[in-house]
């Protein structure tokens, strides 16, 4: 169905610009003349996808994204390493031969040179900055073609004239972060000279009351419990995973299920059964994220996010390390059962969890609820 946002002329385009942003309609017709095209012409899109700094038309990094995907010149691109020092992206072009491979970095060193660590949108979400900045830069190098000219909004709003809280919220807004709100201050008090002291007359010594101490969270219990070889088959059936796989598995391991303690029934269950791309793959091997051949490292990666679409967009050196651990490992099963609706907080609870916080879990099962 066509969108009632496409105008036909620019009085129609002054009408949907007053309907979609009354406070500033004609900012919204700057950003539609320059990326209405990249949206079909429909300014419920533009709206949505752009903003207008200082009279200057920017896009989310993910916008930007998605025109370098939709026009046909993406092969795929990836994170393959990201922290809070750094992040490191591979951009490749369909029209170029599968071995070139484009790589950025963006560092902190390199925000703090520019000067960007100050303001509070690197402060707060320095993640988030590093990610959104080397895509942004990668997709202008790698597919001019597609989006030369076009800046981020967090970009132009690093180098604009606002005031801090403005442009965190602009950068929070086009990442789909929140913020936390910034710390109050107590507003200084005039130096005054001091009142010459004055004896006060002797009172009984009271001790202080003592600070209450909440006691410490219960930690938050494991989905299932290895106790013995009797319920690791019993899992494995509640997981629909045929005896056969699992032998198969073992003995390419050279484990034998019956001689495991506890312990190693739960780390062989997590590392190599409940994946269904490891337990069927005879080429999976340890550390695979680490290997020096590209397409092996993006043919693992490809056949776990065919399980586990929710690290679509993680890079395979932070999962990869991680997909053995019990929490982490349910945590994502969970996420990738629900509702879009839910997707953001599900990707964001995997980045910032502990890998072996079963409390993450737990957060997404009651999310699901609501």
């Amino acid at each position: 169905m066509n969108s009632i946002y496409i105008p036909k002329n620019l009085e129609e385009a002054k009408e949907i610009a007053t309907l979609l942003d009354d406070n500033r309609p004609a900012d919204l017709l700057k950003c539609h003349a320059a990326f209405g095209g990249h949206f079909g012409g429909d300014m419920g899109l533009v709206s949505t996808q752009s903003y207008c700094l200082k009279g200057k038309p920017s896009l989310g990094a993910d916008a930007m994204a998605g025109i370098c995907r939709r026009s046909g010149l993406v092969r795929w691109w990836r994170t393959v390493s990201w922290s809070v020092d750094h992040c490191t992206m591979h951009f490749t072009r369909a029209d170029e031969p599968p071995e070139i491979v484009h790589e950025y970095t963006y560092t902190i060193e390199m925000a703090t040179a520019q000067g960007l660590t100050r303001n509070r949108n690197w402060q707060q979400m320095p993640l988030q900055m590093l990610r959104s900045r080397v895509l942004t830069m990668g997709l202008r190098a790698t597919y001019p073609d597609a989006v030369s000219g076009i800046y981020s909004a967090d970009e132009i709003a690093d180098n604009t004239d606002m005031s801090d809280d403005e442009r965190a919220a602009i950068s929070a807004e086009s990442l789909g972060e929140e913020l936390k709100a910034p710390p109050s201050r107590s507003p200084r008090r005039q130096a005054t000279r001091p009142p010459q002291p004055v004896a006060a007359p002797s009172q009984p010594k009271i001790d202080p009351p003592k600070p209450k101490i909440d006691p410490p969270k219960p930690k938050a219990e494991p989905l299932y419990k290895f106790d013995s070889e009797e319920s690791f088959w019993e899992i494995v059936e509640e997981h629909s995973i045929s005896v056969e796989a699992v032998n198969s598995v073992a003995k390419r391991q050279g484990e034998e299920v019956a001689s495991m303690n506890p312990d190693e029934l739960e780390a062989f269950f997590y590392k190599f059964v409940i994946h269904r791309s490891v337990r069927s793959s005879w080429s999976w091997i340890e550390r695979w994220w680490e290997d020096d051949r590209e397409d092996f490292i993006e043919a693992i990666h490809k056949s776990t996010i065919a399980e586990y679409p929710v690290l679509e967009d993680a890079p395979p050196s932070f999962y990869g390390p991680r997909l053995h651990e019990p929490a982490f490992v349910e945590t994502v099963r969970q996420a990738c059962s629900m509702e879009d609706k839910h997707q953001h907080e599900c990707q964001r609870t995997i980045r910032y969890m502990e890998a072996d916080d079963w409390s993450a879990y737990y957060k997404l099962v009651e999310l699901a609820k609501t």
